[in-house]
C-alpha cells in the first residue's frame, strides 16, 4: 500500500518542479552554429521577391517531432530604462506557403517573400524546440521551449 502512495506522490512532484520558460537564441549570419542545431540560411534574390531556403541540422540527437518552423513578427517589449521586459511572438499575415522536408537529423524549409514583406520590423522565421525528459524510458514534452530567431532580412544581399 505504501509504494501506491510514494508512486503518484513522485509523479506529483515531478509535475510541480517543471516551470515553463521560454529562451531565444538569435541565429544570424555569423551566428549559424546554435547550442543543439546548425543552420544554414540562403536567400535568392527574384523580382519582386526573395526565396528563402533554410536547413536545419541537429548537432548530435534527431529532431523531436513536435518542433515547429514559422514565419512571425517578434515584438520586444522594454521599460524607462531599455531592459527588455516582454516578447511577443505572432504569425506573420499574410500566411505564406512553407515546403519543409522533414527527416530525423535535419529539415529544410523553403518559401518565398515579397519584397515588401522584409519591411516588416521583426519578421523571422522561428524554429522552435520543447523541452523534454525521459520518464518511464519514454521522452514527455516539458513546457519550456527554445526559439531559434532567423531574422530574414539579415541574409538578404541587397
Amino acid at each position: 500500500m505504501r509504494q501506491l502512495l510514494i508512486i503518484p506522490s513522485v509523479l506529483f512532484a515531478f509535475i510541480l518542479s517543471a516551470h515553463a520558460t521560454s529562451v531565444e537564441l538569435p541565429v544570424t549570419p555569423n551566428q549559424l552554429d546554435q547550442q543543439n542545431y546548425k543552420f544554414a540560411v540562403t536567400a535568392t534574390p527574384t523580382n519582386n521577391a526573395v526565396a528563402f531556403h533554410v536547413v536545419i541540422t541537429a548537432k548530435q540527437s534527431e529532431i523531436s517531432s513536435d518542433s515547429e518552423g514559422n514565419l512571425v513578427v517578434v515584438t520586444h517589449t522594454k521599460d524607462g530604462q531599455g531592459s527588455r521586459t516582454g516578447t511577443e511572438i505572432k504569425p506573420f499575415q499574410p500566411t505564406v506557403p512553407i515546403a519543409f522536408n522533414k527527416d530525423k537529423h535535419a529539415w529544410t524549409a523553403d518559401f518565398t517573400l515579397p519584397r515588401e514583406a522584409l519591411k516588416t520590423p521583426g519578421l523571422c522565421f522561428i524554429f522552435s524546440e520543447l523541452a523534454h525528459s525521459m520518464f518511464n524510458g519514454k521522452p514527455i514534452a516539458m513546457p519550456s521551449i527554445t526559439f531559434y530567431e532567423i531574422k530574414l532580412k539579415d541574409f538578404v544581399k541587397e
